[in-house]
């Protein structure tokens, strides 16, 4: 098992949207590639205007989950008909489809899995409340893995309060607050032992899961 720490500051930020909003990149594999070929990406977003058009994404496959705020989501299928959908729920679409939004609060949050079709997603928001906790117990989730696969990547990003952790083969302690995100790297088969604690949580958390 590997793990990181993503800082909110360490996040690299950027408008979208003509100014629609923000959006963080977390993280991205592989790291090394551009805009057009990476594997999997995953970051957050602000939505500030009251009406504006997704980013296209040709060739990937688009995970969506409003945290914060509400919207209403249109998007426009083959046969010129409409989905309509109310955020609160986690959502695919296809990244070639032209999905419009429409503000129903002032603002609004939300995270991003944007993944190629091979590549096999799901998230959960949890509220956890532990101390001297195993981190194998926040991260285990049943996969059902419908291929061959290596490789389970998590990311615990804190919605709101914080996490403090423990690597107990280096002695280290961490602290993990609003905005940032621990990514673990994992077999998806056989054992993965883990050293990794949390010594103490009480946050609401995004836990999605990335398997390839």
């Amino acid at each position: 098992m590997q793990v990181s720490i993503v800082k909110y500051t360490e996040s690299v930020t950027q408008l979208w949207g003509n100014g629609a909003g923000q959006m963080s990149e977390v993280y991205r594999f592989p790291k090394t590639s551009n805009d057009q070929n990476y594997l999997f990406r995953f970051s957050t977003a602000t939505i500030e205007v009251p009406q504006s058009d997704f980013t296209l994404y040709p060739g990937y496959i688009r995970h969506h989950r409003t945290l914060d705020g509400r919207c209403e989501f249109e998007l426009d299928t083959n046969n010129n008909q409409t989905i309509v959908d109310q955020s609160g729920t986690a959502f695919d679409f296809f990244g070639e489809s032209q999905l419009t939004c429409k503000l129903l609060t002032q603002t609004a949050f939300a995270i991003n899995l944007i993944h190629r079709p091979q590549v096999q997603v799901s998230d959960r928001v949890v509220q956890v409340e532990a101390n001297n906790m195993p981190l194998d117990e926040l991260l285990n989730v049943p996969l059902h893995v419908q291929n061959v696969a290596n490789k389970r990547y998590s990311f615990i990003y804190v919605i709101k309060g914080e996490l403090g952790l423990e690597d107990a083969l280096n002695a280290k302690q961490y602290y993990l607050s609003t905005g940032d995100t621990l990514v673990v790297t994992s077999e998806t088969t056989g054992e993965d032992n883990s050293f990794w604690r949390i010594t103490e949580c009480s946050a609401k958390l995004f836990h999605g899961s990335v398997v390839v």
